[in-house]
């Protein structure tokens, strides 16, 4: 038996609609079928037109939809998709870790893992090189989106309508955003990016996304100083973190676009 949402739920809190969209969205998606507008009316103790406007705000956002066949409301794809890539980037470090270590058993240098958050880049993760020079990484760092290898790659993914002013931006900050906008259509083609000093002076490093099953969640990036890791060293050790990474894609449920990792 399906219980209605108990009233400290409904009440009042910084904003009145969100607090009672967030109820019928909870109705919804705790059903296991098409649940009607009388129903989620009554469990959620809301007038029937304001429940009905409340389903529509969340249909017309992609969060629910109608079951044509038997009518009511059931969870849609945005909704599921958004679970789906919130599931992913929980399991990506746990899944990333093994693989990052192994990547730095075999090639000796830093290997970090980044997520993007808005226009924002975060490292989540890090296992250190086994050199004693070597690049470090601080976990929790945070910086623009735009910055650096790893940021070409997070960006390579984006439309133009949400590149544009992550460009406008870097240009604010003397960048060259012609250069990056280059950088990120390269990395697109090749599924990668490599470079020299893009953000850290004698620093080299190779960049790669990892997929899940709703698109990319994040990058790997294998980094150390230039005079060892050059580009000839970064070339030699490209195909087996490319294909360490696509392993880590496909157990987080992504087939990988056609040529990538």
């Amino acid at each position: 038996m399906e219980l209605p949402i108990p009233k400290s739920e409904t009440s009042v809190g910084g904003s009145q609609t969100v607090d009672r969209a967030l109820v019928v969205l909870k109705i919804i998606a705790s059903a296991n079928r098409p649940v009607p507008l009388e129903e989620v009316a009554s469990r959620s103790d809301l007038h029937k037109s304001i429940a009905y406007r409340l389903l529509r705000s969340l249909e017309n956002a992609g969060f629910i939809g109608r079951d044509p066949s038997v009518g009511g409301y059931t969870l849609a794809a945005t909704f599921l998709s958004l679970s789906v890539l919130a599931v992913s980037r929980i399991d990506i470090r746990r899944q990333a870790r093994p693989m990052m270590e192994e990547i730095v058993a075999l090639h000796g240098e830093t290997a970090s893992l980044h997520v993007r958050s808005g226009d924002l880049r975060v490292c989540v993760d890090v296992v250190e090189g086994s050199h004693t020079v070597r690049r470090v990484v601080p976990i929790g760092e945070t910086l623009p989106l735009y910055a650096g290898e790893t940021g070409r790659v997070l960006m390579s993914d984006l439309s133009n309508t949400e590149l544009d002013p992550l460009l406008a931006a870097a240009a604010k900050e003397g960048l060259n955003a012609t250069r990056i906008r280059t950088d990120v259509s390269r990395t697109r083609e090749q599924g990668y990016f490599m470079g020299i000093g893009i953000r850290t002076p004698d620093v080299g490093s190779i960049s790669v996304p990892i997929y899940g099953a709703v698109g990319p969640l994040g990058a790997v990036t294998v980094s150390g100083p230039a005079s060892r890791w050059s580009r000839a060293a970064m070339k030699k050790a490209l195909p087996s973190i490319l294909r360490n990474v696509k392993k880590v894609s496909l157990a987080l449920g992504s087939k990988g676009p056609p040529g990538k990792a």
